[in-house]
C-alpha cells in the first residue's frame, strides 16, 4: 500500500506542479521570467511539487474551518445568538449531525466518485484497482480525521464544551464516513447502482437534510438532547464497531475493477466527460433562433454607431435574453420577498418587527446579496463564447485600444443593468423598515441606498475586471485559471467576514463606498495596464 500511495502522490504532485508552473507563467510580471523550458527542470518541478502538497494540506484545514464556520456555526449565530451557549452547542451538534453524518454520507463517496485522478492512475498508469482504492481510502480516512480535528476543537472551545468532545466527534464522523463508503460499495455490488450518480435522489436528500437541519434554528431547540445522545458510551462503541466492520469489508472487497470501470466511463477526459462538460457549459450561453428575430436583424437600426460601439450594440441587441431574463428573475424574487414582508406586517407584526431589527443589525449581509444579484459573470461568459472567442484570434482585437474600448462599453451596459435590481432592493428595504415602526429616518435610508448602489457598481467592475485580467475560460467554457477562483473566493470571504461586524447604516455605507471605490480604481488601472497581455484565448 505504501508503494502504491507513493506512486499516486507522485502523479498528483507532478500534475499539480505542471498546472502551477503554467499559471505562474501567465502572471504579468513573473511570467516574463519563465518559459517552456521550466517544465524540463527536475529540481524546479520537485520544488513546485512540494509547494502543491503544502497548499493542499493548508487547503484541507481551511475547508474544514470554512465548512464548520460558515455552514454550521454562522447560521446559529445569526438566528439564535441570544440563547445560552449550551443551547447553541446543542443546535450546533444537531446541524452538524444532519449535514455531515446524513447529507455528506449520501452525496460524498470516494469509492464511486467520478474523478480524473482515478482514470489516470488505473486506466492510463495501470495501477491495480484494488491497490489504488485501498491506498486512496486509507489516505482519505486519515486526512479527513486530521483536517477536522483542529476545527472541531476550536468550535468546541467557542461553545465552552470539553475539547475531548471535539476530538471524539472527529473520530466518530470519520468512522461513520468509512461505513458510508462501505454502504455505497455494497449497494453497487448487490444492485449495480452508483448511488452518487442518481442526481434526483441525491438532491432530494440534500434538500431534505438542509431543511431538517436549519428549521429548528427558528424554533430555538434541536428537538433532541444531542450532547447526551451523541457522546454516550453505547453510541460511541457502536460507531467504532461499525467503522471497523466496514473497513474490513472494504479491505476484502474483490470487485474494485468493476467499480472503477463504472465511474471512469463518464470521467474519461478524452471521451464522454469532456463532451458532457462542454455541452453543459455551452448550453448556458448558446443563442437560439428566437434571439435573431426579424426585428433584431432589421438593417439600419445601429446607423449612428461605428467601430467597436457598433459591434457591442449588435451583441447586446441579439443577446437580450442573457441580460433581461436574469434581471426579470431577480426582480420577481425581490418583489415576492417584499410582498411577504408586507403581508407579515399585518399577519404577524411581532415577527415582522423582529425581522426588521435583525435586518438593521445585519446590513453587511447585503455584501453577499449583491454579489449574487450581479449578472456580470454570466454576461462575461456569454460575451466570450458568442463574440470574443472568435475575434480574439485576430491581432487587431487584442490591441490595447480595442480592448479598452470594448471594456468601457461593456462596463457601462453591465453597470446599468445591475443598478436595476439594486434600486429595487433599496426601495424594498427602505419601505419595509419604514413600515416596521423602527427608527429609520432619511439619513439611514440614503446611507443604505448608497451602499447598495455602490456594491452594485463594485460587482459590475469586479466581474468584468476578472474576465479581462484572468480570462479564465477555455474553448469549452471551463474555468482553467486558479487565480480567478482564488480572487473570487477572497472577495466572497471578505463579504462573509463583514457579516460578523455590527455597525450603523451610515458607517456601513461609508466603509462600503470607500472600499468599493478603492477596489474599482485598482481594477480599472490593472485593466488599462495589463489587459492587452492577459485577454486572449486559452
Amino acid at each position: 500500500m505504501i508503494s502504491t500511495l507513493n506512486t499516486i502522490m507522485k502523479i498528483r504532485g507532478a500534475s499539480g506542479a505542471n498546472r502551477l508552473l503554467y499559471y505562474f507563467g501567465r502572471l504579468p510580471l513573473i511570467g516574463k521570467l519563465m518559459n517552456d523550458s521550466v517544465y524540463s527542470k527536475t529540481s524546479l518541478k520537485k520544488t513546485f511539487t512540494i509547494v502543491v502538497l503544502i497548499l493542499k494540506i493548508i487547503w484541507g484545514f481551511l475547508t474544514k474551518f470554512a465548512y464548520l464556520g460558515l455552514v454550521v456555526y454562522l447560521p446559529i449565530q445569526l438566528a439564535v445568538k441570544e440563547l445560552q451557549l449550551a443551547d447553541q452547542y446543542d443546535l450546533y451538534l444537531y446541524v452538524l449531525v444532519l449535514l455531515s453524518f446524513g447529507v455528506g454520507t449520501v452525496s460524498n463517496a470516494i469509492i464511486l466518485e467520478p474523478k480524473r485522478d482515478k482514470y489516470i492512475c488505473v486506466k492510463l498508469m495501470r495501477l491495480p484497482a484494488d491497490k489504488y482504492m485501498h491506498a486512496v481510502l486509507a489516505l482519505r480516512a486519515l486526512t479527513f480525521f486530521i483536517y477536522f480535528v483542529p476545527a472541531m476543537l476550536v468550535f468546541a472551545e467557542a461553545y465552552g464544551a470539553p475539547l475531548w468532545q471535539g476530538l471524539l466527534l472527529s473520530l466518530l464522523l470519520s468512522l461513520w464516513r468509512i461505513a458510508g463508503e462501505a454502504l455505497h460499495l455494497w449497494i453497487f455490488d448487490r444492485q449495480g447502482i452508483v448511488l452518487v450518480k442518481k442526481n434526483g435522489f441525491v438532491w432530494i436528500v440534500i434538500g431534505a437534510g438542509y431543511l431538517l437541519a436549519f428549521v429548528p434554528l427558528y424554533m430555538g431547540n434541536s428537538l433532541l438532547d444531542m450532547d447526551s445522545v451523541l457522546f454516550s458510551l453505547p453510541l460511541s462503541l457502536a460507531l467504532v464497531v461499525l467503522g471497523a466492520v466496514s473497513a474490513l469489508y472494504i479491505a476484502r472487497y474483490a470487485g474494485y475493477r468493476n467499480a472503477v470501470d463504472a465511474v471512469t466511463k463518464i470521467d474519461d477526459p478524452l471521451l464522454d466527460m469532456g463532451r458532457m462538460m462542454k455541452e453543459a457549459n455551452m448550453k448556458q450561453v448558446e443563442t437560439k433562433v428566437k434571439d435573431f428575430s426579424a426585428e433584431k436583424l432589421r438593417p439600419g437600426q445601429f446607423a449612428g454607431k461605428s467601430g467597436f460601439a457598433y459591434l457591442n450594440a449588435i451583441f447586446f441587441s441579439r443577446h437580450k435574453r442573457f441580460l433581461i431574463q436574469p434581471i426579470q428573475r431577480r426582480l420577481v424574487i425581490i418583489g415576492a420577498l417584499s410582498a411577504a414582508g408586507l403581508l407579515a406586517t399585518y399577519a404577524s407584526p411581532d415577527t415582522f418587527s423582529k425581522l426588521a431589527r435583525y435586518l438593521i443589525s445585519s446590513l453587511p449581509v447585503l455584501v453577499i446579496a449583491m454579489n449574487f444579484t450581479s449578472i456580470g459573470e454570466r454576461v462575461c461568459k456569454a460575451m466570450f463564447f458568442n463574440c470574443d472567442l472568435s475575434l480574439l484570434r485576430y491581432g487587431f482585437y487584442r490591441e490595447r485600444s480595442a480592448i479598452l474600448s470594448n471594456f468601457r462599453t461593456r462596463l457601462l451596459r453591465i453597470s446599468g443593468l445591475n443598478l436595476i435590481p439594486a434600486a429595487a432592493i433599496s426601495v424594498a428595504v427602505n419601505l419595509l423598515l419604514f413600515l416596521s415602526g423602527e427608527r429609520w429616518g432619511v439619513g439611514e435610508a440614503l446611507s443604505v441606498s448608497g451602499a447598495v448602489l455602490g456594491l452594485s457598481l463594485f460587482f459590475s467592475v469586479h466581474h468584468l475586471f476578472m474576465y479581462y485580467i484572468f480570462q479564465p475560460y477555455s474553448t469549452e467554457l471551463n474555468v482553467k485559471n486558479p487565480f480567478f477562483s482564488i480572487v473570487n473566493s477572497i472577495v466572497l470571504a471578505v463579504g462573509v467576514v463583514c457579516m460578523q461586524f455590527q455597525s450603523t447604516p451610515a458607517r456601513f455605507a461609508i466603509v462600503v463606498v470607500l472600499a468599493a471605490a478603492a477596489y474599482m480604481l485598482i481594477a480599472l488601472f490593472l485593466v488599462y495596464r495589463y489587459s492587452d497581455r492577459t485577454f486572449r484565448v486559452k
